[in-house]
């Protein structure tokens, strides 16, 4: 059968078309509103991920996504199998958040919350309908249009470098204090009786003013997307944030293991100083319930086990209408501002740090 006879000669470039048109707008929303957080786990803590740097990776897969959405916009010969790769990606991982146990499937960045059985919906039918009309028969082969073709590569490729520092610069905020100040939680036993609150250790010496600088030191990798970043104080010594806010920072915590609490990325964004140099740290998501089961657990056994805590939320805008944390020990609070997205690895919180004299002694992720 001839293509121009085939059944579906005007149907299949629609089903091509309709795939491209929605991975464009998923992946455009993604670079105004995303972040290197909205990548899957096991996709940006892979090696090649890990080399290229979670900037890099990000621009590197909105790129992809755009190229390959507009090359089968124009051209559905060639770009209904581009597409079909791309939705055969999508579906794998969106079943194996489905796996994780995973709530939101991250496709819109901060814009949309979609879970992933939705987006499996979604993606799985349309890619369902382009192989249902057999776009490889139905769509007649005509001289390449290879002209159309690059420049659909090449706008989908260059968008994300030259759209997103644009759109970093127009959404800069400026820096504003952590809401959380440094104090003590009651809370209550398993036996109802009130716990005794945890007493707050005198304030560390205050530091010496460390300059900011683009450059970094050996083997380091940039935190934020300003780069490097290393703490920031004023004239008479006092910690300050950045003077204005990226939209993502990224915070390792095993990175941290054998250095002074006051020199990781954490003392970036908020003042460790203010806090005890000997005790347990805490990172963890207001929305994360594997934070929420694991906060949970600590408070049921603080009278068998107490301890000295400081819970370190990485506050975001969803806070106050997705909290599922309910319940924390005794200890000290702070909060990361909200205005950032916190990419955490190699795991997502919540993570435990032990200090000892200010030293990281050990970082532990728990919550599975």
């Amino acid at each position: 059968m001839k293509p121009a006879d085939h059944p579906f000669a005007k149907l299949s470039p629609l089903a091509v078309r309709l795939p491209a048109l929605w991975i464009l707008g998923v992946a455009l929303i993604k670079l105004v509103a995303g972040s290197p957080a909205d990548i899957p786990v096991f996709i940006r803590e892979n090696p090649l991920s890990q080399a290229l740097g979670e900037q890099l990776n990000f621009q590197l897969i909105v790129a992809v996504e755009l190229s390959f959405a507009l090359i089968a916009l124009f051209v559905p010969r060639v770009g209904w199998w581009l597409v079909s790769a791309l939705l055969t990606i999508f579906v794998g991982v969106l079943l194996k958040l489905i796996a994780e146990g995973s709530t939101s499937c991250g496709c819109f960045g901060g814009a949309i919350s979609l879970s992933p059985y939705a987006m499996l919906a979604i993606d799985g039918s349309l890619f369902a309908f382009l192989l249902f009309t057999r776009p490889w028969q139905a769509i007649p082969a005509a001289p390449l249009p290879m002209a159309r073709v690059a420049l659909a590569a090449i706008v989908g490729a260059v968008v994300p470098f030259v759209a997103l520092p644009l759109i970093d610069g127009a959404r800069r905020k400026p820096a504003t204090p952590a809401t959380d100040a440094p104090v003590t939680q009651p809370s209550s036993t398993s036996t109802g009786e009130s716990a005794t609150s945890t007493p707050k250790l005198p304030t560390p010496p205050a530091l010496p003013q460390l300059p900011k600088t683009n450059t970094p030191p050996a083997n380091a990798r940039p935190n934020s997307a300003d780069g490097f970043l290393v703490p920031s104080f004023d004239a008479s010594g006092k910690w300050k944030l950045p003077d204005s806010l990226p939209r993502w920072a990224r915070l390792r915590p095993p990175e941290w293991i054998g250095k002074s609490i006051h020199e990781t990325d954490l003392a970036v964004w908020m003042d460790t100083r203010a806090y005890p140099e000997d005790g347990t740290w805490i990172l963890y998501l207001e929305t994360c319930s594997h934070c929420a089961d694991y906060l949970k657990a600590l408070e049921a056994n603080f009278a068998n086990d107490p301890k000295l805590y400081v819970f370190v939320r990485l506050a975001t805008d969803k806070d106050e209408t997705e909290q599922v944390v309910k319940i924390k020990p005794p200890g000290e609070q702070a909060a990361l501002p909200k205005e950032v997205t916190w990419v955490v690895g190699p795991e997502l919180p919540p993570w435990e740090l032990v200090l000892e004299g200010g030293v990281v002694r050990s970082a532990t992720r728990h919550g599975d």
